[in-house]
């Protein structure tokens, strides 16, 4: 549930057209450019479903920015809360380790329903956003102790429940207000290309969960995000590790995680990258 990624490429780290948020908080990286971009991912199956870490590593080898290095801790169906009563995230982290990990962006994901679980018959209901709150603030302290930056993962309206979209952007935004932290808007990402584009498939068949195209919307939008260049141009075909539930690799051998058309892929990576603008504005 937790490991390297094995993209390694150099590439010059460019985050002087990043998000003012984002380019502020990482400021020192603009006078010292770096070539990559090392991020963790601690969440659950909104991550290992299609890969995102090693779909947002592959994406950004083949762009002409940063490479993203990924690395994850993922547990399926887990809120924040419950990663934190589990007592694994300071390993996880490396919190107290001699010489850290270095992360540079650790990336936070709530449960997809903060916290109800989605077996409940009520599923287009939302938990009390406090739990997560409180858990985002205690998470973030972990985050800043290590010298990385915290950057939350906004998750997506179930398919049945579109309407979730409002609440889910406003506690995440929330989150990143108290936490003084960038918000990736993957679900205002889904939200316009459901209304904009209903042939292109963004769930898979629970209704819940990404898609392959979901997932590649999504690592479009962190590209953007975490380097402040736009994905135009990515691959239309992302490789990497493939991951079951409960978060485990299936085989240290790489495959196809998303196929795309060019022009479906096209429009994704415009999508994310004028949605994350028009927030960074």
């Amino acid at each position: 549930m937790y490991r390297r990624s094995n993209h390694l490429f150099g590439l010059a780290l460019a985050l002087s057209s990043a998000s003012p948020a984002l380019a502020g908080d990482l400021a020192s990286a603009q006078t010292a450019p770096r070539d990559t971009i090392d991020v963790f991912f601690l969440g659950n199956s909104y991550v290992y479903y299609n890969n995102l870490a090693d779909q947002l590593s592959a994406m950004s080898e083949g762009l002409s920015g940063p490479v993203v290095r990924t690395e994850h801790h993922l547990h399926g169906g887990f809120s924040l809360r419950r990663h934190l009563d589990d007592g694994h995230l300071p390993r996880a982290l490396g919190v107290g380790a001699e010489t850290g990990n270095g992360w540079d962006i650790i990336v936070i994901q709530e449960h997809s329903q903060l916290g109800v679980p989605y077996a409940d018959p009520e599923a287009g209901s939302l938990g009390d956003p406090g739990p997560f709150l409180q858990g985002a603030a205690q998470v973030t302290r972990m985050v800043e102790d290590l010298g990385a930056r915290p950057v939350f993962y906004m998750t997506w309206a179930k398919e049945a429940f579109p309407s979730q979209t409002t609440t889910l952007a406003r506690v995440y935004d929330e989150a990143g207000r108290q936490n003084r932290a960038v918000v990736a808007p993957v679900g205002l990402a889904w939200a316009r290309v459901r209304e904009e584009r209903p042939d292109i498939v963004l769930f898979h068949p629970d209704g819940s969960h990404p898609s392959p195209a979901g997932t590649y919307l999504a690592a479009c939008v962190f590209y953007a995000q975490l380097t402040g260049q736009p994905p135009i141009g990515a691959p239309t075909e992302l490789r990497g590790l493939d991951m079951r539930t409960p978060g485990v690799v299936v085989s240290d051998e790489p495959v196809p995680l998303v196929r795309l058309r060019e022009e479906a892929a096209s429009y994704l990576q415009r999508t994310a990258w004028e949605v994350v603008r028009s927030r960074g504005s």
